[in-house]
């Protein structure tokens, strides 16, 4: 179970998860804080999901080791990599359909680059990449959200899920951490800790930031305007 958080402009992208797994549908097994869930990608962005973990690690393997990753290339792969998958655990047939993986990465043009959020996902999308809108916040929710939707409007009605850019990052970031603060919250299977994969473009060169820290602390420092502070390079 997960939690990820996208969103998309003509400046950056940005995808946020949180680090829990948990043992059986309702964490009746236990859980653990401490995976690394969101993953840098070469040549690429940051990828991570929510559902069959194993799964989501493996087609992350396995497009980190791509050279040129066209949407055609990475749509085959995500096939390839599910029925592979698929086969070897026929019994969770419907947890790989219903998994979603989310990825981020730029188009690099001659006179503009343009920064894109893919999802992939079987059930509601087949083999197809579906890419997010520029200023849409899109969720994808754990279990118990998606189990009462009521908490699903409940969250989209109270918090604006189109947050137009306008020039203040720590303000649009403070928005979306106290999106999954509330969520880490309400869920067993998402921790608090927040793991933030971040490509821009500054000073014309290509960037990627990592921000990993309990959410609470990064929501003070989104308030303060120290949170760019913390950020991290990643190459």
């Amino acid at each position: 179970m997960s939690v990820v958080i996208g969103y998309v402009s003509d400046y950056f992208s940005i995808v946020m998860t949180d680090t829990r797994i948990t043992y059986g549908k309702f964490a009746e097994m236990g859980w653990d804080d401490h995976h690394e869930k969101l993953v840098s990608l070469p040549n690429m962005g940051w990828a991570t999901g929510v559902g069959v973990f194993d799964f989501i690690l493996k087609f992350n393997k396995n497009l980190a080791k791509t050279k040129v990753a066209t949407v055609k290339i990475i749509e085959d792969l995500f096939e390839k990599t599910l029925e592979q998958e698929k086969y070897k655990n026929v019994n969770l047939k419907e947890h790989f359909d219903s998994t979603v993986i989310t990825y981020s990465w730029v188009d690099k043009g001659v006179n503009k680059s343009k920064f894109h959020v893919g999802l992939l996902n079987k059930e509601h999308f087949g083999n197809r990449l579906v890419e997010l809108d520029n200023h849409h916040i899109t969720i994808l929710y754990p279990y118990n959200y998606l189990d009462d939707l009521n908490k699903v409007d409940n969250i989209e009605k109270r918090f604006n899920m189109y947050r137009e850019f306008d020039g203040n990052f720590g303000k649009l970031l403070q928005h979306l951490l106290q999106i999954f603060a509330e969520i880490s919250a309400n869920s067993f299977g998402v921790s608090r800790i927040c793991d933030i994969g971040i490509q821009v473009f500054l000073d014309h060169d290509l960037y990627k930031f990592q921000l990993k820290e309990d959410v609470i602390p990064l929501i003070k420092a989104a308030e303060d305007g120290t949170s760019l502070n913390k950020l991290s390079v990643v190459n």
